[in-house]
């Protein structure tokens, strides 16, 4: 039996594109599930999030392709994907909106319509479990000490992608994943594919005017303790990036993409754990964006950041589809993002990403060693060679960065690298990898020889230097 049902009109009274509202509804006794519906024309993209008399967050939506009504429900099965199930309590709830009008000439008002039932309904289920790997950090789903391939930024329909989570799935195996993130904009998720053949961690792209950065391996959602209107200043991301996620990372995504590029300038580099320096090569605007991002990166190291460069394919389509332009469909896991792990645990996971053990490739992985020092380590050696090798039979080439420079560069799938320091000074060594005609094959992170303080503190500070590089 319905009992009753509201309507909630959004209010834009500014002349800005983005419109931040916050209602209250109130909840009576006996309500076993609350539906809501966001109905809006296609010039809005927004996100709205729902907490209860406590301050939980009980529901998390964004435009795009989500199954419509949410239904947050008592039971887990009566209770939509990125809800919270459990009691229906009785007083004020809240619902939080943010949402960006690409036109806001003649626009109908967009509005929520909260629909409360008394009976369990059956509009909506969630047979769809949280992986039962990424549940339990410690446990060591493969147990070989090996390189483990995977991808730190996917979507699905649940925010603006073409793919199911099942079908996200489909696609990491066929591409021979052993992990992805699931980085939805704006939530993150409370239930994923009951399958265990790939390790799905939790995460979220946090998805502001001024840029976007992930959480990586985070069962929490920055807005339980910030608001979605905190992304719109450079005080609320900060501390935003500041919050307790438990063991996660935060990863800066596609910092110089056209429109969606980082231009937080307070972003204080000493909270930043990675930086996506390669975003889906298939997408026309990245190989430029992604070229500015290892000029920038290599900017961060020699001044002594120790910032993991990982890749993220970004998915948002499926594989049959192609970006306007492209001759190549844009596919999870490419480029790949290849990690070594003493076994693969969610925990292994992110220390060795933390640790710098990774390599980005969009083929065969990158070997770059030095005695028993991968990438990422630190090695005490004065003088000594790294040998690089890529198990592949395509023309490539080498190159070998130095401190910031390119110092030297080989057509072939094996070089090696003479050093001999002469000092005790911070130094380190890593490799681009390139295909003939120049366009990026992968890359490795640094083998690093002492430390060196940063002198650089802040986004806007690496913005100054890239001035003379990046051009609009």
């Amino acid at each position: 039996m319905i009992q009753n049902t509201i309507k909630l009109e959004l209010m834009d009274d500014t002349s800005e594109r983005v419109i931040h509202n916050t209602f209250t509804f109130d909840v009576s006794e006996n309500i076993q599930s609350i539906g809501l519906q966001l109905y809006h024309r296609e010039s809005i993209w927004g996100t709205y999030l729902v907490y209860d008399p406590t301050g939980q967050l009980r529901a998390q939506y964004v435009t795009g392709k989500t199954p419509q009504p949410i239904v947050i429900h008592e039971q887990m099965e009566g209770t939509s994907p990125y809800t919270t199930a459990g009691s229906i309590s009785v007083g004020t709830w809240t619902i939080e909106v943010i949402a960006t009008v690409a036109n806001k000439e003649n626009i109908e008002k967009p509005f929520i319509e909260v629909q409360f039932d008394t009976e369990r309904t059956d509009r909506s289920t969630n047979e769809l479990y949280w992986n039962e790997m990424a549940g339990n950090p410690e446990r060591i789903v493969q147990n070989e000490a090996r390189w483990y391939k995977g991808d730190f930024h996917t979507h699905t329909i649940y925010s603006d992608g073409q793919m199911t989570r099942e079908e996200n799935m489909a696609s990491a195996k066929n591409q021979q994943l052993d992990f992805f993130v699931a980085t939805d904009h704006n939530i993150v998720p409370t239930s994923w594919v009951n399958d265990t053949s790939v390790l799905v961690l939790p995460g979220i792209e946090v998805t502001a005017p001024l840029g976007h950065f992930n959480i990586l391996n985070t069962n929490c959602s920055p807005f339980e303790d910030c608001h979605l209107g905190d992304m719109l200043t450079e005080q609320g991301m900060n501390n935003i990036i500041a919050g307790q996620y438990g063991n996660a990372l935060i990863s800066i995504n596609h910092p110089f993409l056209t429109e969606w590029k980082w231009l937080f300038n307070d972003t204080p580099l000493n909270k930043v754990d990675t930086l996506e320096v390669w975003n889906d090569p298939t997408y026309g605007y990245n190989p430029q964006a992604t070229e500015w991002a290892l000029i920038a990166w290599d900017m961060l190291l020699k001044d002594g950041h120790r910032i993991t460069g990982i890749g993220g394919s970004d998915s948002h389509l499926k594989p049959e589809e192609r970006y306007e332009g492209s001759e190549e469909a844009s596919l999870i896991g490419d480029p790949g993002t290849f990690v070594y792990c003493e076994g693969l645990s969610v925990t292994n996971l992110i220390t060795a990403v933390k640790q710098g053990h990774v390599v980005v490739s969009r083929g065969e992985k990158i070997s770059c060693q030095l005695e028993q020092f991968i990438a990422g380590d630190q090695c005490d050696r004065s003088t000594g060679e790294i040998k690089v090798s890529i198990d592949t039979n395509e023309a490539i080439e080498i190159e070998w960065v130095v401190d910031g420079e390119v110092v030297s560069k080989i057509m072939d799938n094996h070089a090696s690298y003479l050093f001999n320091w002469s000092d005790d000074a911070y130094h380190y060594i890593r490799v681009n990898v390139r295909r003939a005609d120049g366009t990026l094959y992968g890359f490795t992170n640094p083998i690093y020889f002492n430390d060196k303080n940063p002198s650089l503190h802040t986004w806007g500070q690496l913005l100054e230097l890239m001035k003379e590089h990046v051009h609009d």
